[in-house]
C-alpha cells in the first residue's frame, strides 16, 4: 500500500470511527472529469464476504485523493452500525446540511441548494444564489426506517464565485419565442392505450446565452467532455466481409492501479482532443466492423459523434434515415483507444422491436405554423449557469422548455405529454 493510500485509510478509519470494522478491500477509479478516487470496502469485524457479495452492515467510502473529501458512504443492506455521532439523524435539516459542508467544503445557500426531502431521501442541486448549474452536481442522502443515513453521494460539478461571471438575468419570454418556434418539430410517441404511435408537434430544448439572446447552445455542446467531436460522415463500402465480428469484453469500470496513479504513469485524459489521422483510422475500423456485423448497410449509417469515455473511445451511430419516432435504431461502439479497433458495441434496435406491433401514426393533419405559436406561448425559461469547459468559467443562460406541453399533430389540440 502506497504511504497516500495508507495516509488517506487511517483517516478514513479516524473519521468514521470505524474501530469494529477492517478494510476489506479498495481500488482507484477515474471519473469523466479525470478526478482519480480511492474506494474504499469496510466490513464489520469477524464478518467475510459470501459469493463476492458485501454483507449487512458493511459500508463502501470514496475519497477524492486530491482534495481527500469524501463523495460516497453507502451501507449494504441500509444497515448503518456506526456510532450515533457520526452521522446526522433525518429529522434535522439543520445538521444534515453542516454535516454536508462539512464533508464537501461547499457553502449551503451560495453553491448548492435543497430541491427535494422526505424522511427517506434529501437530495440538493449544484447552485449559485438559487441558479442551478448546467451540467450540474447533485447530492443525495438516504436514510433508513430508523432514520439512520445509509447512503450519501456527490457526482456533477459544483461552482466557486471565481467561476461565475456574474450579470442580470434579462431574457424574456418575447426574446425567446421565435427561436423556439423554430425548434418545433413533430415527434412520434408509442401510445400504450392505443397500441398505436401517435404525431405530435413539440418543441425540443435548448439553451439561450443571457448576453446574446439570438444565438442558441445546445445540449450536447455542454453535457461532453472536450474530446466530444459531432460528426456527420456517412459509412459505405463495396463488398461485405466474409468474417464474423466477434466482440470482446469490455470494461467500463474505469478502473486504474495504484502504480498508475502514484508513479506517474499515463492516465487517460478524457479530454484530450481526437486528431483528424486518428479519425480517419476509425472511420476506417468502424467501416471494416460495420462490413461483418452488417454487412448489406452500406450507405445506412452515419457516424454522427465520438468522444473519449470511460477508457475508450464512445462513437455513436444513426441511421441515414431518420423517421420522427422517439425511438429509433442506433448503434454505440466501444473502440480501444490504441488500436482503434472496434472491441464490441451496443444495438437499440431492441428497444424499437419492443414496439413492432403498434400501428403506424396517423396522417399529420394540424397545421405546423398554428401548432408553433400555441407552444411558443407555453414555453418555460429558466436562469442557469452553463459551464465553458475551455474557459473553466459558467455564463448565465436561460434553458428554454416546453413545460411539458405538445400539440395533437392529428387534431391540433393542445394537451400535455409525458415521454
Amino acid at each position: 500500500m502506497h504511504p497516500a493510500t495508507k495516509e488517506i485509510v487511517e483517516t478514513t478509519h479516524e473519521q468514521f470511527q470505524l474501530n469494529d470494522f477492517y478494510l476489506e478491500s479498495y481500488h482507484f477509479f477515474q471519473d469523466e472529469e479525470n478526478r482519480i478516487h480511492l474506494s474504499m470496502t469496510w466490513l464489520p469485524n469477524g464478518i467475510a464476504k459470501e459469493n463476492d457479495v458485501n454483507p449487512s452492515g458493511a459500508v463502501e467510502i470514496v475519497v477524492d485523493i486530491n482534495t481527500k473529501k469524501v463523495k460516497k458512504v453507502e451501507f449494504a443492506g441500509e444497515k448503518n452500525m456506526l456510532p450515533g455521532d457520526v452521522f446526522p439523524q433525518v429529522d434535522n435539516m439543520e445538521t444534515v446540511i453542516e454535516w454536508i459542508e462539512e464533508q464537501t467544503a461547499l457553502e449551503y445557500g451560495r453553491q448548492f441548494k435543497l430541491v427535494n426531502e422526505t424522511k427517506e431521501k434529501i437530495t440538493f442541486h449544484a447552485a449559485v444564489d438559487n441558479i442551478r448549474l448546467f451540467p450540474g452536481g447533485i447530492i443525495d442522502i438516504s436514510f433508513n426506517e430508523e432514520g439512520r443515513l445509509t447512503n450519501f453521494s456527490l457526482h456533477g460539478q459544483f461552482a466557486d464565485e471565481s467561476q461565475i461571471e456574474w450579470e442580470p438575468f434579462n431574457l424574456v419570454d418575447e426574446v425567446v419565442q421565435p427561436l423556439a418556434k423554430q425548434h418545433c418539430k413533430v415527434m412520434e410517441v408509442p401510445d400504450e392505450l392505443t397500441a398505436s404511435w401517435k404525431p405530435y408537434y413539440v418543441i425540443s430544448s435548448f439553451l439561450v446565452p443571457n448576453q446574446r439572446p439570438d444565438s442558441i447552445i445546445y445540449f450536447n455542446e455542454v453535457e461532453n467532455n472536450l474530446s466530444y467531436r459531432a460528426l456527420d460522415h456517412v459509412l459505405t463500402w463495396q463488398e461485405p466481409s466474409l468474417e464474423k465480428f466477434e466482440g470482446k469484453d469490455i470494461d467500463i469500470t474505469s478502473t486504474v492501479t495504484e502504480e498508475d496513479v502514484f508513479h506517474d504513469q499515463t492516465i487517460q485524459d478524457h479530454h484530450q482532443p481526437i486528431s483528424d489521422d486518428t479519425l480517419n483510422s476509425i472511420v476506417t475500423e468502424i467501416t471494416e466492423m460495420l462490413r461483418m456485423a452488417f454487412p448489406n448497410d452500406s450507405g445506412q449509417w452515419r457516424l454522427s459523434s465520438i468522444k473519449r469515455e470511460r477508457g475508450y473511445l464512445f462513437a455513436k451511430l444513426n441511421p441515414v434515415k431518420t423517421g420522427t419516432k422517439i425511438i429509433y435504431p442506433s448503434l454505440n461502439l466501444w473502440i480501444h483507444p490504441k488500436t482503434l479497433q472496434v472491441e464490441n458495441y451496443t444495438d437499440a434496435t431492441s428497444l424499437l422491436e419492443a414496439f413492432d406491433f403498434f400501428e403506424e401514426a396517423e396522417t399529420v393533419q394540424a397545421d405546423s405554423e398554428t401548432a408553433a405559436e400555441l407552444l411558443s406561448k407555453q414555453i418555460e425559461v429558466e436562469p442557469v449557469y452553463v459551464y465553458h469547459r475551455q474557459q473553466n468559467l459558467y455564463q448565465l443562460c436561460g434553458k428554454v422548455t416546453s413545460g411539458g406541453y405538445a400539440v395533437d399533430a392529428v387534431t391540433g389540440e393542445l394537451s400535455t405529454l409525458d415521454y
